[in-house]
C-alpha cells in the first residue's frame, strides 16, 4: 500500500520493473467479479459410510450464492441457494445421491456487492450400519 496524489491504494511491480496502481472496488470494469471457493474434501472423522442429511452454512454477505457438493469424488450436485446469513440446506436427492463416505463442498458466488464472508459450516449425516463379521443361519 502507497499513498500517492491522496488516495492509498496498492501498488506493484512487474517483472520488467514497470510501477502499476491496483484499482479497488467491487467490480472490474464495471462487471461483478465471480469467485469459487471450494472447501476441500473431508471425512467428517470417520471413514464409515455416512447419509449426508444437513449442511448448516454461517456466512455474512453470501445471499444469493450456490452452494455445491460432491461425495467421493463423484459429479457435483448443487444443495441449494443462500437466502440468509445462517442457513441450514437440506439433502433433498435420493438416499444413493447423498451417501458416501467424504464430502467436498464449494460456494460460488457473482455479485457487485461486498465481498462475502464465511465462519463456518457444520454437516450433519448419519452412518450407514455395516455389520461385519454376522453370522450367517
Amino acid at each position: 500500500m502507497h499513498t500517492m496524489n491522496g488516495y492509498t491504494k496498492p501498488y506493484f511491480t512487474d517483472e520488467n520493473g514497470y510501477m502499476f496502481r491496483d484499482e479497488t472496488g467491487l467490480t472490474d470494469a464495471g462487471n461483478p467479479i465471480p469467485m469459487m471457493l471450494e472447501f476441500g474434501r473431508t471425512n467428517c472423522g470417520t471413514e464409515q459410510e455416512k447419509i449426508f442429511e444437513a449442511a448448516l452454512v454461517n456466512s455474512e454477505r453470501c445471499r444469493t450464492g450456490l452452494i455445491q457438493y460432491q461425495l467421493d469424488g463423484r459429479n457435483w450436485e448443487t444443495l441449494g441457494q443462500l437466502t440468509a446469513d445462517v442457513q441450514e440446506l437440506n439433502f433433498t436427492l435420493s438416499e444413493e445421491k447423498k451417501t458416501g463416505h467424504d464430502i467436498n463442498l464449494r460456494f460460488t458466488h457473482n455479485s457487485a456487492s461486498d465481498p462475502p464472508f464465511f465462519n463456518g459450516f457444520t454437516v450433519y449425516f448419519n452412518l450407514v450400519q455395516s455389520i461385519v463379521n454376522e453370522v450367517q443361519p
